[in-house]
C-alpha cells in the first residue's frame, strides 16, 4: 500500500513539474528571447522607439469629410440587433 502511494506521489510531481507550475520563473526569459516577428513588430508600436518626429497632418478637405461622416453617424438611429443581412454584396 505505501509503495502505491509513492508511486502515485511521484506521478502526481512529475505532471505539476511538466505543466510548467514550478517552473514560471525560468520559462519567462526563455519567452523573452523568442518572440515571433509580429510580437516584435508589436513591442515597437508600444513602445513608440521607431516613431517619426514630424506630425503627420491631413489636408483641410480630409478633415473636413471626416468630421463631416463623424457629425452624419449620429443622423442614423441605432439597431436594436444587428443584421448581416443589410450589407448584401453586389
Amino acid at each position: 500500500m505505501i509503495r502505491k502511494l509513492n508511486v502515485t506521489g511521484l506521478l502526481c510531481l512529475s505532471i505539476f513539474a511538466n505543466c510548467g507550475w514550478a517552473a514560471d520563473e525560468q520559462s519567462e526569459p526563455e519567452r523573452s528571447e523568442a518572440l515571433s516577428q509580429t510580437e516584435q513588430w508589436l513591442t515597437l508600436q508600444r513602445e513608440g522607439s521607431q516613431a517619426s518626429l514630424n506630425k503627420q497632418n491631413l489636408s483641410g478637405p480630409a478633415m473636413d469629410n471626416i468630421h463631416k461622416r463623424y457629425l452624419d453617424s449620429f443622423t442614423r438611429p441605432i439597431p436594436e440587433r444587428f443584421d448581416p443581412g443589410q450589407f448584401n454584396r453586389q
